[in-house]
């Protein structure tokens, strides 16, 4: 009897192992794919992107996603991808598997021009991850098989040629603008008075001047210290001047 009771006991033992076991593949495989990155853009430095981060960071609550990194850039989604340093840092870490979905706004937050929203998302279907539309109401360009579905294709190819056409709109109304002002006699650009002098801008750019001095690049000083591309040309010139 004694022993029948050791046996049963025994048995319960290792169902119970087993059943902690299968509950910690089974919790394994719900979070599995559930890692994401938040792919999030505005393209000038007046514009915030704090309501993008709040709003991808519910959706991902409600979806069940995990948030593994954020990339957040302040940059023209017209500039070609070398010069891009947000488009790197996500290549980057999706080389080193940080996460399996990115999860964006929507098709423009990638790029402005449709070949490079395109390349974009051949490299991270390349490596099995998959991009998160939320504006289209959280479609996914790869389905859970890890490929690519055609109507999935034809939207997201419409959309990219949408996105380049709508920036090649507002480019030309700007143009537009800045034409009929001119010819009304309007001055254009900076306020008379308001251009910094050199020394202006060697104080205004202290902490920029010494991470250039020490071997920044451009693209990592555009992306740390928040700002354009001419911002760092111009200090790059006065310090080679000096």
């Amino acid at each position: 009897m004694r022993h029948c009771n050791s046996t049963q006991a025994t048995t319960q033992k290792v169902r119970n192992k087993a059943e902690v076991t299968n509950s910690i593949k089974l919790t394994s495989m719900k979070n599995k794919n559930n890692r994401v990155c938040l792919f999030i853009r505005v393209s000038t430095e007046q514009q915030s992107y704090d309501r993008q981060v709040l709003e991808l960071t519910q959706y991902c609550e409600n979806r069940g996603f995990v948030i593994a990194k954020t990339i957040a850039t302040k940059i023209s989604g017209m500039r070609q991808f070398e010069q891009r340093p947000d488009v790197q840092e996500l290549f980057q870490a999706a080389k080193a598997n940080l996460f399996d979905k990115v999860v964006v706004c929507e098709i423009s937050r990638i790029g402005r021009q449709a070949r490079d929203i395109r390349n974009t998302i051949d490299y991270l279907h390349d490596k099995g991850i998959s991009i998160v539309f939320k504006n289209f109401g959280g479609l996914e360009s790869l389905d859970d098989s890890g490929n690519e579905s055609f109507v999935t294709n034809i939207i997201i190819a419409i959309y990219s040629e949408l996105a380049q056409e709508e920036k090649r709109i507002l480019s030309e109304r700007i143009k537009s603008g800045l034409l009929s002002a001119k010819a009304k006699g309007k001055h254009i650009g900076r306020p008379e008075g308001t251009k910094m002098n050199r020394g202006e801008i060697l104080k205004k750019y202290t902490r920029l001047i010494i991470d250039l001095k020490n071997g920044m690049s451009l693209n990592s000083a555009m992306k740390v210290h928040e700002v354009s591309k001419g911002t760092v040309i111009k200090v790059k010139r006065i310090l080679i001047s000096d």
